[in-house]
């Protein structure tokens, strides 16, 4: 390509790719008068020397190189600043100018120039470099020297050897001090943390040994932007671990205080775990989206596209978010669920006419186990938005009705006895409760209601149906049954009467 020195982009790229054909007579020819040449050979020399820090040293990328005629505002008048190289004590700025020549020509500053043996000597080849068979120097892979190519494979696979050696210390270190611990969440970090810990500890062994193979500018950006890339994932799953360590410790602590507790304990315990497994669910979603974005964000062409997104939001986003409107309200009302408990995991609930538990609670659906051991899972939304029964809201107790239809003549005297017997040694009353009322008399029958309380309202059903079938078998035998609910007919035969045949006159009673 011809040279062009019009802008300070077209100006570094014309010099990197005439070193690149190792025309070094034209990459010398592009430094000036300011390189402070005595002669040809020293020109190249110089030329050679600022090419290699340029590619092995600085970080130079020139798409973010101004392609403007008058340079970078923010870097001064006709003044642009390409690059920097870490020497001790220091930055080394690698920086271009504008010549006043005519026309005008963008070089490397004399400055920069003058500056470039001596730090070439402090940040020139590596002892490795120097020793590589000049073979192996010459012959390229892929645009990569021989010895690079096969050294990157080999430094990957011993940091990640260096990385599993370090986690394994790291573990076998840490063990003794959690298990001294009379608490079990360190136990379970140190050994959740392994697998983020290996990959942590392999993307840094890595970066010394690619800063030793002093790779070429394009593929150290590579390289960076990969390993970096894996740090952050080294962090997003270990962030993802702890959250679930701390989850299931509460979890525990919920069990435990479910198990022991009294009933407003319990109470209390299911609410605390149903915020905690839907607040891991919500902590979980932030960190994979906010720690995948920071991941992409990293890569120009989706910094690009996402910022070429916002600028064009307007149809976009207004689309986008009708179509993601019901999963986006799901996610809230799974939310707001968390904050409000309505219902909380082990509650037993009347849905839709359907008795059961329930069994689980997600940001977007809860599931409900019912009492033939089926499972109905229900969106959050319509929890939020229809009306249903919480048996278990405010207090697990419950109070379960029994209705007996009897004769008239029924003492009800003697079924409020009957009732002390049957509940003397039940162990499902909690002996808060225990009526007997007469609720209805109607022409053939009185309705007798009989309330008694439990614990739980598992246990109200069972209470329910012993109480219905023992007061059934006594009413069958107390005094012969008798007080069953009957239809009794009398008759009595008229005499024949003076206005007609004789007549049968039926009377019925109960």
């Amino acid at each position: 390509m011809a040279d062009d020195t019009t802008t300070p982009r077209r100006f570094v790229a014309s010099f990197l790719d005439a070193a690149q054909r190792e025309d070094w007579k034209t990459a010398s020819a592009l430094l000036g008068p300011a390189s402070g040449a005595r002669n040809k050979e020293q020109a190249i020399e110089r030329a050679q020397q600022l090419e290699y820090l340029l590619e092995r040293r600085s970080w130079v990328n020139i798409d973010a190189i101004s392609d403007d005629p008058k340079g970078t505002p923010e870097d001064g008048d006709n003044i642009e600043r390409i690059g920097v190289v870490r020497v001790a004590g220091g930055e080394f700025p690698i920086v271009l100018e504008r010549t006043r020549t005519n026309p005008p020509r963008w070089a490397f500053s004399a400055e920069t120039l003058a500056r470039v043996p001596a730090v070439y000597e402090e940040r020139g080849p590596s002892w490795l470099e120097t020793h590589v068979p000049a073979s192996l120097r010459t012959s390229k892979v892929v645009g990569v020297e021989a010895w690079q190519a096969i050294g990157l494979p080999l430094a990957i696979v011993l940091a990640i050897v260096l990385g599993r050696v370090g986690a394994w210390l790291l573990r076998r270190l840490a063990r003794p001090l959690a298990q001294a611990t009379s608490f079990r969440w360190d136990n379970e970090l140190s050994e959740s943390s392994h697998g983020p810990l290996r990959l942590a500890l392999a993307c840094g062994a890595l970066v010394p040994m690619t800063s030793a193979l002093a790779l070429p500018s394009w593929l150290r950006t590579i390289n960076f932007h990969v390993l970096l890339s894996l740090a952050m994932c080294a962090g997003i799953w270990m962030a993802l671990r702890l959250v679930g360590v701390v989850a299931r410790s509460l979890e525990r602590r919920t069990m435990e205080m479910e198990a022991e507790g009294p009933p407003s304990q319990i109470l209390a315990a299911r609410g605390v775990q149903t915020q905690v497994r839907l607040l891991r669910r919500v902590a979980s979603i932030v960190i994979l989206v906010v720690g995948g974005s920071l991941v992409l964000m990293q890569f120009d062409s989706v910094r690009s596209a996402g910022v070429s997104l916002l600028a064009s939001a307007g149809v976009a986003g207004v689309v986008l978010g009708l179509a993601a409107q019901r999963t986006i309200g799901s996610v809230l009302a799974g939310i707001q669920l968390s904050a409000t408990q309505p219902i909380r995991i082990g509650d037993t609930v009347v849905i839709e006419g359907e008795y059961g538990t329930v069994e689980e609670i997600t940001l977007t659906y809860a599931v409900l186990k019912v009492w033939d051991e089926r499972r109905i899972v229900i969106p959050i939304t319509r929890i939020l938005e229809q009306p249903f029964q919480n048996l278990t809201k405010v207090s697990s107790g419950l109070i379960g009705a029994v209705f007996v239809h009897a004769n008239w003549t029924l003492p009800i005297a003697e079924v409020r006895a009957e009732l002390d017997r049957i509940l003397e040694d039940e162990p499902k009353w909690d002996k808060r409760v225990k009526v007997v009322h007469l609720t209805d008399a109607r022409e053939r029958t009185i309705e007798v209601r009989v309330l008694v309380s439990t614990a739980s309202p598992s246990d109200a059903f069972a209470l329910r149906a012993t109480v219905r079938e023992k007061l059934v078998t006594w009413l069958q035998e107390y005094e012969g049954g008798r007080h069953l609910p009957r239809l009794r007919v009398d008759q009595e035969k008229e005499i024949e009467s003076s206005t007609g045949p004789n007549v049968m006159v039926t009377k019925s009673s109960t």
